[in-house]
């Protein structure tokens, strides 16, 4: 089963997301839009992994437990670099970023293979967007809704691709903050 984890988005910020969505879309001439339900922030993609092996996954999520929420804000929307994806940008957070790698180490002891680039945390609003004007002058039309959000949720997804795009349903949940 192809499995990632990740963050899981306050639904307040969903809506704010959404109403940003909204606006690029008034732009677009064509493009695959995120569902609000599907927002969330990306930890680690561990791509197909055996049913027997979630268990692995799961105990390398209850090591980071204790690690504290992040409190995060959204930055600005850019295109990913070499992707076709518009998505949201977060301001930096040492806590996402000690999440992020204490959660790598822990799926590696669990002989998990990571990514070892930088990580870029972004909340993917679109994929394969066209609009009708320059990306530069479409992000001048829309709204940055940067209320800062605690994200006290690690989600372990199943991710289904199918023609109408992904499904992900959650199968592991942890609470940050807990001893």
């Amino acid at each position: 089963m192809r499995i990632f984890v990740a963050l899981e988005i306050p639904e307040r910020t969903k809506d704010n997301l959404a109403r940003s969505a909204a606006q690029f879309k008034q732009f677009a001439t064509t493009g695959n839009f995120v569902a609000p339900q599907n927002y969330h922030l990306t930890l680690h993609f561990l791509g197909d992994v055996a049913e027997s092996d979630l268990m692995f996954v799961q105990n390398a999520m209850d090591g980071i437990k204790h690690l504290p929420a992040p409190t995060l804000s959204l930055l600005q929307f850019v295109t990913l670099r070499g992707s076709d994806a518009t998505v949201a940008r977060l301001k930096n957070c040492p806590a996402l970023v000690q999440l992020h790698d204490l959660l790598g180490e822990k799926l590696e002891n669990n002989n998990f293979t990571v990514e070892h680039r930088a990580y870029r945390p972004h909340i993917t609003l679109c994929r394969k967007a066209k609009f009708t004007l320059p990306f530069a002058e479409v992000t001048k039309n829309v709204d940055v809704y940067n209320a800062p959000f605690v994200a006290n949720k690690v989600v372990l997804y199943q991710s289904v691709l199918s023609k109408d795009g992904p499904t992900y349903t959650p199968l592991y949940t942890i609470t940050l903050g807990q001893e």
